[in-house]
């Protein structure tokens, strides 16, 4: 077995190698691929530089712009350093000795076995960061809605928002809190079945046993409950969609001084979704910005474009006009995968509508993807392997597995160019 274990090591890192690693792991997941990357995070924190102010020695009195006239002004830049930490999130693949017992003789089986169990990790894995990557670093994803007894012990609920049921698969462990980041409930729910047609999720005891309507939904080990946010600090909590309250530290800085640290947000909800989508794009120019890319959740695409093909003459839009975004090269790597977009003609210039499975329903988000920075321990999903072996005998099973885990967080340079959107209802 320590041969086969050691051989099938070897093939597995020319399976997953660079290009298919990242090409596996971005398919799908517009955000998570177009952010800028950088792999070296390394020490306790990456300061993340935000400049809020110029100097204010400045006036058409030179005794007034010196300061030795009158109230001396501040004639420093005001900065602040985000002290970015980072958070791990992790994924196991294991294959039992059974199957590799019964594999002597034909290596390849087990090595499918093997590749497989892998490839659903890394994809489990993968899908989490891209939920994070839109929220707000509590771990939520998603809400209870109205609770459905059904036969057997077992209940459905409706989610909140049925878009979320893209964050739900069948095997998760949930938990359940009154209020986003509160105490959580006792008890966990596992679900056994998964409409995603309709936003329902079934688990395999009675809802009433641990939660109720309009609880916050987990999966078990990602609630900050009532402690730190243990998952990324993704879009929702770098662009709030109200303003932060004085003396709050988000990465030990206190945003309530200046929209520069916070971002910009607009409630659309009553517009239509172009008008909102305009509106966000010139909330942006005022301040300088110069977005390129606004995520937004497939029923809003679907509404867009629906609302576009009567309006292709409209100003500001064009049409129907598609275009793809490519995923952003990493370590030398091009990861060959791009998104279809809607172009629509902001104030400064093209901006790239990208629909995301994972953004959730409510919010729209216009960004400037320069001043963004995926910023990682290694790369993004990367196996752990500090001993040179992907493939380690279980300590606590009769298996083999491997460890895949993303060490990191997201950082802005410049939030006040960004907009958090209410989008309308559809």
């Amino acid at each position: 077995m320590a041969t086969n274990v050691t051989n099938f090591d070897a093939a597995l890192k020319q399976i997953y190698s660079a290009s298919n690693l990242a090409r596996t792991t971005l398919s799908r997941r517009p955000l998570l691929a177009m952010l800028p990357k950088r792999s070296d995070f390394g020490g306790r924190n990456m300061p993340i530089v935000n400049v809020y102010g110029d100097p204010q020695g400045r006036s058409a009195v030179f005794g007034n712009a010196q300061g030795t006239t009158g109230t001396a002004p501040a004639n420093q830049v005001s900065v602040d350093d985000f002290l970015l930490t980072r958070v791990s999130n992790y994924s196991i693949a294991s294959v039992g000795s059974e199957v590799a017992e019964a594999s002597k003789g034909d290596a390849m089986a087990f090595l499918q076995a093997l590749k497989a169990s892998i490839d659903g990790a890394m994809n489990s894995l993968s899908n989490s960061l891209e939920t994070q990557l839109f929220r707000s670093g509590t771990g939520a994803i998603g809400t209870v809605g109205a609770i459905n007894p059904s036969s057997a012990g077992t209940d459905v609920a409706a989610l909140g928002d049925e878009e979320d049921i893209a964050s739900f698969d069948v095997n998760q462990v949930l938990v359940f809190s009154a209020t986003d980041g509160s105490a959580l409930r006792a008890g966990t729910l596992v679900v056994t079945a998964v409409n995603r047609s309709l936003g329902r999720v079934t688990v395999g005891a009675a809802y009433s046993t641990v939660t109720t309507d309009g609880d916050f939904i987990y999966p078990q080990g990602d609630a900050a409950n009532n402690g730190a946010n243990v998952c990324v600090s993704g879009l929702s909590a770098w662009l709030p969609a109200t303003a932060p309250s004085g003396g709050e530290s988000f990465f030990g800085v206190d945003r309530s001084v200046d929209s520069r640290l916070y971002g910009q947000f607009t409630n659309q909800a009553g517009s239509s979704i172009e008008d909102g989508l305009i509106t966000a794009a010139s909330l942006s120019a005022r301040v300088g910005g110069n977005p390129d890319v606004c995520f937004i959740n497939h029923v809003q695409q679907r509404a867009l474009i629906q609302s576009l093909r009567g309006f292709a003459g409209a100003t500001g839009f064009q049409g129907q006009n598609y275009d793809t975004v490519n995923a952003t090269t990493h370590k030398g790597v091009v990861a060959d995968i791009g998104f279809r977009s809607v172009a629509i003609q902001g104030d400064t210039g093209a901006i790239n509508v990208v629909a995301a499975n994972k953004c959730p329903a409510e919010s729209g988000f216009m960004l400037e993807m320069d001043k963004w920075i995926l910023a990682t321990l290694g790369e993004p999903v990367k196996f752990l392997n500090l001993d040179g072996n992907r493939i380690l005998r279980s300590a606590t099973a009769d298996s083999v597995e491997a460890r895949l885990a993303f060490r990191g967080n997201l950082g802005c340079k410049a939030p006040i160019y960004n907009v958090n959107i209410q989008m309308p209802a559809v």
